[in-house]
């Protein structure tokens, strides 16, 4: 019986032995694999550069997915982030950023004195189409040079909205003098001489 109880305690040792190395080999291998992680920073709001900056800091490999425009995150600073702030993720791993390129709205550029084909140059570069082109007669602009636009020079508008503009089509001409035919009497008077 001693020998059966010595046997029994010895076993119950070697399996709280055997528990303990491996609960510790567990702990052990889970210490290997977290040390190579990182928790994601929330960089959203943040300027790209600066985001940029920091994800590299920790180790990360941040990529640029896309830009967008967006009222309330300011130009240059970070949209959005995948995966998610405040996850862990391996050393080296990729995280996606969309950069905010601003508010939609633009300041419009002035068009005046400039020929049309210039001017809807300048409005496609600042993302905006060509509406209505109205023309009027100008002594003070020559033909085919813009007098005025709708809305206005400096007026925050949407990208791809369309600008009216009201073209000169040159100083109104003098219309020739009018020739007064001759009078019949006198061609009466030089067919009755005859």
């Amino acid at each position: 019986m001693k020998l059966l109880r010595l046997l029994v305690k010895g076993l119950a040792w070697a399996l709280v032995l055997t528990a303990v190395a491996v609960v510790s080999g567990a702990i052990t291998v889970w210490l290997a694999t977290e040390k190579d992680k990182v928790q994601l920073p929330r960089v959203i709001g943040m300027d790209s550069t600066a985001a940029l900056d920091l994800l590299r800091g920790q180790g990360l490999q941040p990529k640029v997915s896309g830009r967008e425009y967006s009222e309330q995150v300011p130009k240059d600073a970070i949209l959005s982030q995948r995966p998610a702030s405040g996850s862990w993720v391996q050393k080296n791993s990729e995280v996606r950023l969309v950069i905010s390129q601003g508010g939609d709205a633009v300041a419009l550029p002035s068009l005046t004195r400039l020929p049309l084909p210039q001017a809807q140059q300048l409005l496609q570069r600042y993302g905006f189409t060509l509406g209505r082109v109205a023309q009027v007669h100008s002594s003070e602009r020559p033909k085919g040079e813009v007098i005025a636009q709708d809305p206005e020079a400096g007026a925050l508008v949407r990208r791809g909205s369309p600008v009216a503009v009201l073209l000169s089509l040159g100083p109104l001409e003098e219309p020739p003098p009018v020739l007064t035919p001759p009078s019949l009497s006198l061609l009466e008077q030089h067919s009755t001489k005859q």
